[in-house]
Order: structure tokens, then C-alpha cells, then sequence
């Protein structure tokens, strides 16, 4: 009876947390729908329609109000497009505020994407867990009088587990140091390439507008401003993969309209950033200016194609695979053997219906949060995937037009 017991005390518990996770779910959509608010309008790259949400608190294309567009919180691959995160001047008011406090934070736990994709590991820490409590508690002494024999209880010393975690949080940390490394790498690669690009347009519009200020020199810089925005655009497509397909070809037949030929040319390249470097470097050849400022121009293309290469280090070579399964299987046996070192540090004098009973929330927290620490460094060692470049080549596009417009005129 008590063991019949204690599995629906488990059952009880895993029901009512995921009851309360939908509760809380439920609860802040309709409130959030109930709301007076502005309209926010979101728009994902691989949907053609955008979608109204009623909103005022969640940033557009944020985690939150796409979870609140699609009913379910995104976790796992399907998340990492909605952390492509750009910050506006209100953004950083709400990020200061002093609404980030423990209420928030906890409650945030419920949307948690890294939380979710952590489901199967915590459960599997928390089983063990109980297993170890419901063999130490009734099943170590029901077999041992059933078989008369002597059988161990599934307690080890604390001491060994004290000795390595300083070894396993060392691991944790340079690996989670090494993913954030390259993310930071990749954003001062992107932000190197939209800074040579708009110095290109602008010293080529100066300097050709300078010497000759006609409609033959204006379509040239016109075409070589797309030219520009063309190489970051191809670059992007690169390091994002089919997903991006529809919207690149859309992309390209909106900026060459009249350019048929360039268009098939360049979907039909087998390295689409290659070839937009080439016709980048033919449309500063064609412009109508010196040959110095020419030479002085391409030095920033030539930077352009160094950070291409950098781009391309970075999503070609993870982190060393011997390094990170090292990692995770210290992470997973060090996790898996914790609950049998708990269970002395959670007996309960004189109290056999507690005796150990905290080990499994106990267990499942410290599991939460340092697999969590290597989930996050998972998600960030591939960072092209959720750094924004989207926005990044509209703000080129866009400064390159200003540019060229302002130079001319």
C-alpha cells in the first residue's frame, strides 16, 4: 500500500505541474487579449500574411508574442528564429524597469523554451530520484525478507561528487564561454560588414558625383548600392539554409525587378556568396571614376571577403565534438548517480512519510539548471541562426539608399 501510495503521490505531482503550467498559460493570453493595447503586427520570414496580436508588452517577433500568435510556447529549432533580438530605445526602458524581478522571472520559468527543451532530461533525473527513495524506503526491505539475503541500499558518499564539481563546473563554464565567443565573433563580423558596406556607397557616390553628375552615373551607383546589399543578402541565405529560399528569391525579384538573368544566375549558383562578391566587384568596376578612388574603394570590399571568411570559420568548425560529449557525459553520469549522494542529507528524523521525499524536487531543480547551462551553450555555438540578419540587410539596403540619394544630390 505504500508503494501504491507513493506512485500516485508522483502521478499527482507531475499532473498538477503541467495543470499549472497551462493555467498560467491560459491566464496571461486572456489577459493579455482582454487588454486595451496597441496593435503589433508579426511577421515571420516563412509567412507571407502578417498576423495581428493584441499587445502592448511583448516586443514584435519576440518569444512571448509568438507564443501568443501560436497558442504553444516554441522550443527547441523552432524557437530559434523568434530570438533574433533587436533592441529599440522602449525596449531598453522595459529591460531596465523593475518589472524583471523574482515574480517575473519565476514566472517566466512557464514560457521557457530552454526549460521545455529540457523536459526528458529532468524527468529522467526525477525518476531516478524516486527510485532511489522507493527502494531505500519499502522495496529494499520487502525483497530482502522476500529472498532472505542482504541487499545494499542506492546511497553513495557525498565526497566524491564534492571533489568533482569544481572539475564539472569548469567544464560547463569554458564551454559555455567558448559558444558566447562565437556568437559575439559572428555580431562584430556582421556589424564589420555593414560598416565597409555603407562606406563603400559612400565613397563611391562622393567620388563619382564629384568628377560626373549625370543619370548614367546615378544608375550606376543605384546598381552597385543593390550589388552591395546583394553580397550580405547571399551571405545570409548561406548561413541559413532552405528555410530561407522563399523569401530570397522574393527578395531578389523586388530589387532587380528588369534583371531576369541575374536573378536565375544567382539561384542557380552553387556558392550564392561568391558569386554576389563577383558582381559586386563588376558594378565598382563600372562606375565612372578614378582609378585610385576605384583602388580605395575595393579596399573595403577586400575587408568584406575576409569577414565572409570568418563567417564561414565560424558556421563550418563547432566547438571540438571530443570536448563537448566530454562535457555532456559528465554532466549526465555526475546528474544521474546526485539523488543516491542526497539521500543521507534528506532523511528525515523520526518521520517515515517524509523520509526523503525532497529529493526528487530537489534532484529535478539542480538538474533543470545545469543542464540548462549547457543547453544554452548548445544554442548559442551555431549563433547565425539566431542573430538577426534579416534586420541587418534591410539596414544596409536602406543606408545605402540614403547615401546615394544624399551624395547625389
Amino acid at each position: 500500500m505504500k508503494i501504491l501510495f507513493w506512485f500516485v503521490i508522483a502521478g499527482a505531482a507531475f499532473t498538477s505541474t503541467s495543470s499549472f503550467t497551462g493555467y498560467c498559460y491560459r491566464h496571461c493570453c486572456q489577459r493579455n487579449s482582454n487588454q486595451d493595447a496597441n496593435t503589433i503586427l508579426f511577421c515571420d520570414n516563412d509567412i507571407d500574411d502578417e498576423v495581428e496580436t493584441t499587445t502592448d508588452i511583448y516586443r514584435p517577433g519576440s518569444l512571448m508574442a509568438a507564443t501568443l500568435q501560436s497558442g504553444r510556447v516554441p522550443y527547441g529549432e523552432d524557437s530559434r528564429k523568434y530570438r533574433r533580438t533587436v533592441f529599440t530605445a522602449a525596449d531598453w526602458v522595459k529591460h531596465r524597469s523593475k518589472e524583471n524581478d523574482i515574480a517575473s522571472n519565476l514566472k517566466g520559468m512557464f514560457f521557457s523554451g530552454i526549460i521545455r527543451q529540457l523536459k526528458e532530461e529532468v524527468f529522467l533525473v526525477s525518476l531516478v530520484a524516486l527510485t532511489v527513495v522507493l527502494w531505500n524506503d519499502f522495496l529494499m526491505d520487502s525483497f530482502r525478507e522476500l529472498l532472505e539475503v542482504p541487499l545494499p541500499p542506492l546511497v553513495l558518499p557525498a565526497m566524491p561528487f564534492t571533489l568533482c564539481s569544481p572539475a564539472l563546473g569548469l567544464l560547463l563554464v569554458f564551454r559555455t564561454n567558448a559558444s558566447y565567443s562565437r556568437w559575439l565573433e559572428a555580431r562584430n563580423t556582421w556589424a564589420k560588414i555593414m560598416a565597409q558596406s555603407r562606406n563603400m556607397i559612400r565613397m563611391a557616390a562622393t567620388f563619382t558625383f564629384a568628377e560626373k553628375n549625370d543619370m548614367e552615373s546615378q544608375k550606376c551607383i543605384e546598381y552597385l548600392a543593390c550589388t552591395i546589399w546583394l553580397l550580405s543578402r547571399s551571405l545570409m541565405n548561406d548561413l541559413s539554409g532552405m528555410e530561407d529560399e522563399v523569401c530570397y528569391q522574393k527578395e531578389l525579384k523586388e530589387v532587380f525587378p528588369s534583371n531576369d538573368l541575374l536573378i536565375v544566375k544567382m539561384c542557380e549558383s552553387s556558392d550564392r556568396t561568391m558569386s554576389a562578391l563577383a558582381c559586386c566587384s563588376h558594378a565598382l568596376d563600372n562606375i565612372p571614376i578614378d582609378e585610385k578612388r576605384r583602388v580605395e574603394i575595393d579596399k573595403s570590399l577586400v575587408l568584406i571577403g575576409d569577414y565572409i571568411g570568418v563567417c564561414d570559420k565560424i558556421y563550418s568548425s563547432p566547438v571540438p565534438l571530443v570536448y563537448t560529449r566530454h562535457t555532456g557525459r559528465f554532466l549526465s553520469m555526475w546528474m544521474i548517480l546526485l539523488p543516491s549522494a542526497l539521500y543521507n542529507s534528506f532523511l528525515v528524523p523520526d518521520d517515515d512519510f517524509l523520509k526523503g521525499l525532497l529529493i526528487v524536487p530537489a534532484s529535478a531543480i539542480v538538474a533543470l539548471f545545469l543542464f540548462g547551462i549547457e543547453e544554452l551553450a548548445i544554442q548559442l555555438e551555431e549563433p547565425f541562426s539566431i542573430l538577426p540578419m534579416q534586420n541587418f540587410c534591410d539596414k544596409i539596403r536602406k543606408s545605402n539608399d540614403v547615401l546615394a540619394s544624399w551624395c547625389g544630390g
